[in-house]
């Protein structure tokens, strides 16, 4: 999978994803600063039909608030910590889903991950 990584993210969780074989991408590889509007982002991912990781609680509801087909998933690290909160959260979100479905929402919080359908066609 391909990852577009988005928010105030720590190095481990682009770490994280190589460690079960995916990539990861920052927002000046697609042309992007950190304070894009979150509609800017979302079409990125989708224009380089990359899955989205993020912190940023905007972001993770903005396909709801703005009515956005999102066709690749999108996983909010929903957390209080830093580095090594963020490096179990990706842990503990791939021992739990080992592929993740297009069109949902994985909300990673410190003890759980919750699903959730994201607005579609």
């Amino acid at each position: 999978m391909q990852w577009l990584l988005h928010g105030s993210l720590a190095p481990a969780v682009g770490e994280a994803l190589a460690r079960h074989e995916h990539k990861s991408h920052g927002l000046e590889e697609v042309g992007l600063t950190a304070d894009a509007p979150a509609a800017d982002v979302l079409k990125a991912a989708r224009e380089k039909q990359y899955d989205l990781i993020t912190n940023d609680a905007v972001l993770a509801i903005a396909p709801f608030e703005l009515d956005f087909w999102v066709q690749r998933s999108i996983v909010y690290l929903q957390l209080e910590g830093g580095e090594v909160e963020q490096d179990d959260a990706v842990e503990r979100l791939f021992a739990r889903y080992r592929r993740l479905t297009p069109g949902r929402l994985y909300t990673v919080t410190g003890s759980r991950v919750k699903v959730r359908q994201l607005p579609g066609k």
